[in-house]
């Protein structure tokens, strides 16, 4: 827990006891998985690495590994180990998000398990830009018209309207966690694009109004959404600052 708590992002909600054993038992399929912690002499835990293989391609996955993060031999160790138990295939690492953390690893918060990483052959995909936004430090609230309602998935949407009942745009958000949701996506009406500013506003003023304290959203790289700019600026305009870049990785045989 306490390795696992020193790698978390700003915005993240702290990780339970039954979170952790969610990710502790996911992706452990019949073929291979697992998770391993790598101990010392005297019984210390120095790290821990979940791993498992892909029933659909055979490709291995490294889903999340925690460690000491200014020792990177650790980290390496504990890639090395994976691959040995992966054996000859394709590896990806932090391809996917869990219940500890969005997709990508944060390559300047990580930046031993990033070498470690390099080290042992892989290659990196930038993926997306981390934001966060402490939404107690709003105020004035900016007040519009906007309906809150529970998704059937999970999670809220929020419809914003123009005050004769239009429309003009719409946003989804994670189930809140102590205060805290992730914002997936925000999405308006061609017409409206230039209100954007204003409607992420309204949309953030809503959510501080039901108890919101923390949010946080992940925007695709520059390679994988032309608007990346637009979309970043938008964002920090709005009060979100950029935490961190998150990348995937890959490693052939």
């Amino acid at each position: 827990m306490d390795l696992v708590h020193a790698d978390l992002l700003p915005g993240r909600p702290a990780v339970t006891p039954t979170a952790l054993e969610q990710a502790l038992h996911a992706g452990m399929g019949p073929e291979a998985g697992g998770c391993e912690v790598l101990v010392s002499e005297d019984g210390t835990i120095l790290g821990v690495v979940s791993y498992a293989v892909h029933a659909g391609d055979n490709t291995g996955m490294l889903r999340w590994l925690h460690c000491v993060e200014d020792e990177q031999h650790l980290a390496e160790m504990l890639v090395t180990h994976t691959l040995a138990r992966l054996g000859r295939r394709t590896v990806h690492a932090y391809a996917e998000q869990t219940v500890l953390a969005p997709a990508g690893l944060p390559v300047c918060n990580r930046p031993g398990t990033r070498r470690a990483l390099e080290a042992c052959g892989f290659s990196a995909t930038d993926r997306s830009r981390y934001l966060h936004h402490r939404l107690d430090t709003l105020s004035p609230r900016l007040y519009g018209i906007a309906d809150l309602v529970q998704h059937p998935g999970g999670g809220w949407q929020l419809y914003l309207r123009e005050r004769d009942g239009t429309l003009i745009g719409e946003a989804r958000v994670s189930a809140p966690v102590d205060g805290t949701v992730v914002l997936e996506w925000l999405t308006l009406a061609p017409e409206c694009r230039h209100l954007g500013h204003a409607l992420l506003g309204k949309c953030l003023a809503n959510l501080a109004d039901r108890g919101i304290h923390h949010v946080t959203t992940c925007l695709d790289a520059p390679d994988d959404r032309p608007d990346h700019e637009a979309a970043l600026h938008l964002h920090q305009a709005t009060g979100f600052t950029m935490v961190d870049q998150l990348h995937t990785y890959t490693r052939c045989p």
